[in-house]
């Protein structure tokens, strides 16, 4: 990407020798993020051009460097997209991903839209051969849904509200359900995300554009309460997302 709305194509030589830990990895699919599309129409604030996209893909492992020791060349495997410094207090904590130096690939360095890539063991994650290259592509999103329903105290026997049903509001929602949420809400004014959140197995869709949150939300998710009821018990049972 030279610049919002320009893309280039280039033959490039593949990369040199790789240090001890490294992974050469030849990329099979990439998944296009909302992000990547403000990056295209340059209304991503973080990013500067020119840039190579790609945070979200699947590959196989091409070869490794000589210290590597779980990876093998014919595996399957994705990487962490998040470049660290290991060293700030949020690095410590383990939240790296909120880094003081943060810098993530496809935005602020290069990232995974070309045949080879190389990254170190440690960021390498592998998934079996059970799965598609289509569905390797997923993992990084999924995570996104993984975690964020696991920062609540338990979602089991409570009351979801998703709002958005673009690709990480829809996983959000599936794994809140994978979690045992009672009831699940999504809501967005989209009516073709909203039906593809139905066939992802999300019952509770809501368009906004058609019926306003509050009616919309007593009806899904079969609040009988007094509004003033509500707002007491029901909703210490409901999370935005």
């Amino acid at each position: 990407m030279l610049a919002p709305g320009k893309i280039e194509f280039r033959e490039v030589p593949e990369p040199s020798p790789l240090n001890g830990n490294e992974i050469l990895l030849r990329i099979k699919k990439i998944g296009i993020c909302g992000s990547d599309v403000h990056v295209y129409h340059g209304k991503h604030p973080a990013t500067p051009y020119p840039v190579v996209q790609g945070h979200e893909y699947s590959a196989v492992v091409e070869s490794v460097g000589r210290l590597v020791n779980k990876a093998v060349p014919g595996m399957k495997a994705t990487a962490r997209p998040q470049l660290v410094c290991g060293e700030c207090g949020p690095c410590i904590r383990g939240q790296y991903n909120v880094c003081q130096k943060l810098r993530v690939q496809g935005f602020q360095a290069p990232g995974a839209a070309q045949d080879l890539f190389v990254v170190p063991e440690d960021r390498l994650v592998m998934f079996p051969e059970s799965m598609t290259f289509a569905q390797g592509a997923l993992i990084e999103p999924a995570a996104v849904g993984a975690h964020s329903t696991s920062r609540s105290s338990g979602l089991k026997g409570k009351n979801v509200v998703v709002s958005g049903a673009g690709t990480i509001g829809n996983l959000v929602a599936q794994f809140a359900k994978a979690r045992g949420a009672k009831k699940i809400l999504i809501t967005d004014i989209s009516e073709f995300r909203l039906n593809i959140a139905r066939l992802c197995g999300i019952d509770g869709i809501l368009n906004l554009k058609e019926t306003p949150f509050e009616e919309g939300s007593d009806h899904s998710l079969a609040m009988k309460d007094s509004r003033q009821d509500l707002k007491q018990q029901e909703y210490r049972n409901l999370l935005m997302f």
